[in-house]
């Protein structure tokens, strides 16, 4: 799909900590895509400079098209403002990353 993507099993960084991803994430400018539920905490949003794409639904070969879809409209609208945006097959929901 033409992203660039950084997956951090496949980095140094495995085992680091959530506030150490959103680290990481800020200093290369990225945004984080999870299915982490604790990026939904506030603490952890609100150190989230560049947005949360959080996938609130496991991924199966059923449901892949529908979420990279959602996905990518997700991307579109964290160009406007950073937030964090929910996502599942069927729906994107956007909230502000502090309360």
């Amino acid at each position: 799909m033409g992203l660039d993507v950084e997956w951090i099993p496949d980095t140094g960084y495995r085992g680091i900590s959530d506030k150490q991803v959103a680290r990481i994430a800020n200093d290369s400018r990225r945004i984080i895509l999870t299915r982490d539920s604790d990026f939904l905490k506030p603490y952890l949003r609100k150190d989230a400079k560049y947005g949360i794409i959080y996938i609130a639904e496991p991924v199966r070969k059923d449901n892949l098209d529908k979420l990279a879809r959602n996905i990518v409209k997700a991307l579109e609208l964290l160009k406007e403002k950073p937030r964090l945006i929910i996502i599942t097959s069927s729906t994107i929901e956007s909230y502000p990353l502090t309360s």
